[in-house]
């Protein structure tokens, strides 16, 4: 299967997941309240156009953010910003953000919705493609025998709070329309394959996003639905706290605000 068969795939893949799933009962997400207004309704075209939008934006994101990658570490990136081209979206199915992704939603293809860790562990185990920090550390021990869930535990896994689930956790929020809860579901035995506490809460909060954005607009309101679905005691729920207040402070200068993460967050790692 070429690269261009396979998106194909995985985008069929997510909508009929999302499909499947939409007007599932919805339960309150963790820390937060059900959903205004009971059910909620897309037809499936409008599904499909916000899947494959949210997919597209997933790929030139990571391709137009690649030149910029560890140039801008504790400081601003001033001045212009690259050249885009449409072009420079071939290079997305060679970044992690995507590939890894594509394994879990094979194996939900493969097995169906109620997959476990342990069948996501089995897959990213003997997958051969280039892996980093949390996900190169939980593969090195799912092929030493630690099993699936244990592979992202501090006790193993040194990497447990690093950003990987947080930049592969894109397509669970696109099969989730309106449905943090399930978000979170689906969170929760994916992320744990490589991460556990903030790093899997990265992860949750980028979900929440895309499931949010399949029903609002306000890009303030669709950080305080995602923000519900952290464990409300949580390091990171505290940062997403942090930024909601300084950019409501400060609304004409996100500067200032940038400037105060970095100074509370950014000097003890």
């Amino acid at each position: 299967m070429n690269r261009r068969t396979a998106f194909g795939v995985m985008l069929g893949v997510l909508v009929a997941i999302g499909a499947a799933l939409q007007g599932a009962p919805q339960a309150a997400p963790q820390g937060g309240a059900p959903p205004a207004g009971g059910e909620r309704h897309l037809t499936r075209a409008a599904l499909e156009d916000k899947v494959r939008g949210g997919w597209a934006g997933q790929m030139i994101g990571v391709s137009y953010g690649q030149e910029t990658e560890f140039k801008a570490m504790g400081k601003i990136l001033e001045g212009p910003l690259p050249a885009w081209s449409p072009d420079l979206v071939e290079r997305a199915l060679d970044q992690d953000d995507l590939y890894v992704e594509m394994t879990f939603m094979e194996v939900i293809q493969r097995l169906g919705l109620e997959a476990t860790t342990q069948d996501y562990g089995e897959a990213f185990k003997s997958s051969q493609y280039m892996l980093w920090h949390a996900n190169a550390a939980a593969r090195r021990l799912l092929n030493r025998g630690v099993p699936g869930g244990m592979s992202g535990d501090p006790k193993y896994n040194i990497h447990a709070n690093d950003i990987d689930f947080q930049i592969e956790a894109d397509f669970i929020g696109l099969m989730t329309p309106g449905l943090p809860q399930a978000a979170n579901r689906f969170s929760d035995r994916v992320g744990r394959v490589m991460n556990y506490g903030d790093g899997l809460y990265g992860g949750m909060f980028v979900a929440g996003l895309y499931s949010a954005g399949y029903f609002e607009n306000d890009p303030r309101r669709v950080v305080e639905q995602a923000l519900a679905s952290l464990p409300p005691g949580s390091g990171y729920a505290a940062v997403i706290r942090d930024v909601l207040e300084w950019s409501r402070a400060n609304p004409d200068d996100w500067r200032k605000t940038w400037q105060q993460i970095e100074t509370k967050w950014n000097k003890d790692d």
